[in-house]
């Protein structure tokens, strides 16, 4: 379980990533206003990674930022943002953010944006990540995975390709990245028979028309479930 901050004026935004942070095996702690963050912070310095909105009333997220760094604190910052221009991504990675979010945008992206995060920061340790869509559910350090809340059984191939696929979740992934993945330094012996364990996962997952994981020809695989 890791401590993310989330910072956001709006309450129905707020309260959904909230709940997605919540639903992947996270402990969130919520703030309306840059204002509001800070007498947090001021408490319990004590976070693993913060999703800020940069248009807060008051203070804004860049003005936020300014503060955490100021800290010395160093976690990642995710900006959840409505505008998108050069100009703003320039203050705000200059301000300290780690990475941008656009409105509006796929809660499933912003988990994988945060699990990509949190391992690019070295966190390793016994707080096992959980990766979660919506009819899956993989505990890598258990080596376990749920369909519909029911345990399937995979091989350690299978399971090293699901978990590659949920790490991306609607997003395409090159097959050569699979293959890295799951295989490792064998991956350079060998001609991995990806096609087969590809088959072989979509069996056990009930992907009869292939729409859960999808073929892109010749470039990769992509996972749908939101």
């Amino acid at each position: 379980m890791y401590k993310i901050l989330v910072v956001e004026d709006n309450s129905d935004m707020r309260q959904a990533v909230a709940e997605a942070l919540v639903r992947d095996g996270h402990k969130v702690y919520s703030a309306e206003s840059a204002e509001k963050a800070k007498d947090f912070l001021a408490q319990d310095a004590d976070i693993d990674i913060g999703i800020l909105d940069i248009n807060l009333p008051g203070d804004s997220g860049l003005d936020l930022t300014d503060y955490i760094r100021d800290l010395d604190i160093t976690i990642p910052l995710i900006a959840i943002t409505a505008r998108d221009s050069l100009q703003e991504r320039i203050e705000g990675l200059e301000s300290g953010f780690t990475d941008y979010v656009v409105k509006p945008f796929d809660l499933t992206e912003l988990i994988a944006r945060v699990h990509a995060h949190l391992r690019q920061a070295g966190h390793n340790d016994d707080r096992s990540l959980v990766l979660r869509t919506k009819r899956f559910k993989l505990v890598p350090d258990a080596f376990e995975f749920f369909v519909d809340d029911h345990m399937v059984e995979l091989t350690k191939i299978e399971f090293r390709i699901m978990q590659k696929l949920l790490e991306n979740n609607t997003v395409m992934v090159p097959i050569d990245d699979i293959i890295e993945f799951a295989w490792g330094e064998q991956s350079d012996l060998i001609n991995p028979p990806i096609r087969i364990h590809i088959a072989n996962l979509r069996k056990k997952i009930g992907d009869d028309d292939f729409s859960v994981i999808k073929t892109i020809p010749g470039t990769g695989y992509k996972l749908s479930d939101g």
